[in-house]
């Protein structure tokens, strides 16, 4: 067989057995991007699975199915951020999660979901136990707050001096937040740390870039993860579906 085709053969057999995720963050908002958001999503079909970043409907948390309705027919792994506190029960029961945090295995990806709006002593034991057992090729880490952010909000302290350490002992390489409206790429002592919090919501600027910032967009946004035993590529997409920025990690 010609080396050429071969190659093309073996590049076709990568991407079968990828497994894409999509993933969106402060999406439940009446905003005219959302709805751009959520078709320029189904145009990056078949996704194996959504995840959201929190702050999932604006102001106070109650579902509107109308939106949940516009979005690709897959399975639906929330986190959870303040917006959503004062209706989280029902949240819980639309998405049909036992409680705000919880891990799920997608293919080689294993996601962590953080409640970072109370994060007790309970819920960090939890982590540990999960990330220590877990043999997943990629472990995952998302959460509302970030941990590191140059947005509106900025990184949040106390989240980072609990979960760093975890992070770093059990060989986390990303974490994906929302909280601030920007698309922002950071890395922290070698954990890539992606703010994707333009699902939705009215944006925001930037304030003063922290050292850890390498990439920052005041612009609509979604990512979409594509995992092999090999890499974990993951590639922010604006509303009309061009791209923002891509990042590739490598075992």
């Amino acid at each position: 067989m010609h080396l050429r085709v071969l190659w093309f053969l073996v590049a076709l057999l990568g991407l079968a057995f990828a497994q894409r995720i999509g993933v969106i963050g402060d999406w439940g908002a009446d905003s005219p991007h959302r709805p751009q958001i959520a078709q320029a999503l189904h145009q990056k079909e078949p996704l194996e699975a959504l995840l959201t970043l929190g702050d999932n409907f604006y102001p106070r948390g109650e579902p509107l199915q109308r939106f949940v309705d516009e979005l690709p027919r897959v399975k639906i792994y929330p986190a959870f951020g303040n917006h959503d506190m004062p209706a989280l029960e029902q949240q819980l029961r639309l998405f049909g999660v036992e409680q705000p945090y919880y891990t799920v295995q997608l293919g080689e990806v294993q996601i962590f979901i953080v409640y970072s709006e109370v994060f007790t002593t309970q819920q960090r034991a939890w982590l540990e136990s999960a990330l220590k057992t877990s043999q997943a090729c990629w472990k995952v880490v998302a959460l509302h707050r970030p941990l590191y952010s140059s947005g509106f909000h900025g990184g949040n302290r106390s989240l980072r001096q609990s979960l760093e350490p975890l992070l770093l002992r059990y060989g986390v390489r990303l974490v994906l937040a929302g909280h601030d409206h920007d698309y922002e790429r950071l890395e922290a002592r070698g954990i890539v740390h992606l703010v994707a919090g333009g699902g939705g919501a009215y944006l925001r600027d930037f304030r003063s870039a922290v050292p850890q910032s390498k990439v920052r967009r005041v612009s609509p946004n979604f990512l979409v993860l594509e995992a092999t035993p090999e890499k974990l590529t993951v590639t922010a997409y604006d509303q009309k579906g061009g791209v923002l920025d891509r990042v590739e990690i490598r075992k």
